[in-house]
């Protein structure tokens, strides 16, 4: 059987298409990381304006949008009180995005708990390579698991991985 999901040994190029979605509820990056994140995903190809998912109900979370509209993010909110609201919507976005063409050939995912096993599970399915980027100790092993150890990140690891990147994307331009 093929691990299609995996970078490891694929070229890399400004042909693949990127789509990245952060679930800023359950990860919070600070501004360099954020601009770490966002150099992270155009390395990796063209990039389409990445999602951020927020809850307007949380003052610290609408400050994020704010910086994070800064770096090109769109803000979507889900202004909703129930248990992983944000976390629905991203999953339900995500596939109604694969399901258009040109679907992406990468997803970066910012995200915090393993809410997203089923959703990482269909775009393995589909060929499609799934970067995720979140707190170690809050991402279960099947997660870690399904994208590979190649394609989890913490994001407190963007400094070191993103090092030699500025090269790289001066390359691109």
């Amino acid at each position: 059987m093929t691990d299609n999901h995996r970078t490891t040994g694929k070229q890399q190029t400004q042909s693949q298409l990127v789509a990245m979605l952060l679930d800023s509820q359950g990860v919070h990056l600070n501004q360099k990381q954020a601009e770490l994140l966002v150099s992270f995903a155009k390395s990796k190809g063209r990039l389409e304006p990445p999602k951020n998912y927020y809850n307007s109900q949380h003052k610290n979370q609408v400050n994020d949008k704010i910086r994070l509209e800064k770096l090109g993010f769109l803000g979507v909110d889900v202004p909703d009180s129930g248990k992983n609201s944000a976390d629905k919507q991203l999953v339900f976005d995500c596939i109604k995005r694969v399901a258009t063409k040109p679907s992406p050939d990468i997803i970066v995912l910012g995200l915090a708990d393993r809410d997203f096993a089923g959703l990482i599970t269909v775009l393995n399915a589909l060929g499609i390579t799934v970067i995720v980027f979140a707190r170690r100790q809050s991402a279960s092993q099947k997660l870690i698991n399904l994208v590979g150890e190649d394609n989890f990140h913490d994001v407190d690891e963007l400094s070191s991985l993103c090092a030699g990147l500025k090269a790289q994307l001066e390359n691109q331009k």
